[in-house]
């Protein structure tokens, strides 16, 4: 026999020991002016009419999971971030014109051995 304790608690945490052998009923009112209530109804309608529960249920089960993975995957990028020093993008474009000045003396360089070598010959 369960205590009262373990009675609020399961009932407060959704669960009875009948869940198994009961069924559930949800009402569901969609507005179809909100954008993503509408994307809904699109998606629910396109539903065989004997599937829609356990397709929606699948959906809600699988974005749940989804949106907990997420959390967990931010978390781990956050921790990994910590202590990083990103470079502005403002001085991305200096540093490439030095490297490109770097290459335009390289090439002035080997141009002007080219032609004293053509001078010499």
């Amino acid at each position: 026999m369960r205590s009262f304790r373990q009675s609020a608690e399961t009932e407060q945490n959704g669960l009875c020991d009948d869940d198994m052998t009961e069924k559930r009923r949800v009402n569901l009112s969609l507005n179809l002016s909100a954008p993503h209530q509408r994307e809904a109804w699109g998606i629910i309608r396109a539903i065989s009419a004997g599937q829609r529960t356990d397709a929606v249920c699948r959906m809600i089960c699988k974005g749940h999971r989804r949106d907990g993975l997420l959390e967990e995957i931010r978390a781990v990028v956050r921790e990994e971030l910590r202590g990083v020093e990103f470079v502005p993008a403002k001085e991305k474009p200096k540093q490439q014109q030095e490297a490109g000045d770097l290459d335009d003396n390289v090439l002035g360089f080997l141009l002007a051995l080219q032609q004293e070598g053509d001078d010499t010959a």
